[in-house]
């Protein structure tokens, strides 16, 4: 007899409760697209500082999307306050 793999083994290994096993895997993978692009503009930003105002937001973006992954209020708040920050 062999073993069958049930679906149940195919959950994400960062499920959350109270989120929903695909809500989390979006929120990761828009997590890991600003990671990448952060890392993309540093390179930029190397290059030229004209890229510098969207290096930044990035990091704010990412700080509020990691806040937002682990639904810490109090980080979510502060990632806010320093994106409004650096905006003016």
């Amino acid at each position: 007899m062999g073993v069958h793999v049930s679906t149940a083994y195919r959950m994400p290994l960062a499920f959350r409760p109270g989120m929903s096993a695909r809500a989390n895997t979006k929120a990761e993978r828009e997590l890991a697209r600003l990671r990448k692009a952060h890392a993309t503009v540093a390179q930029l930003v190397a290059i030229d500082l004209v890229y510098l105002p969207i290096f930044d937001r990035l990091e704010a973006e990412i700080a509020a999307a990691e806040a937002e992954l682990i639904k810490d209020p109090i980080a979510k708040a502060r990632a806010i306050a320093a994106s409004q920050r650096k905006r003016t």
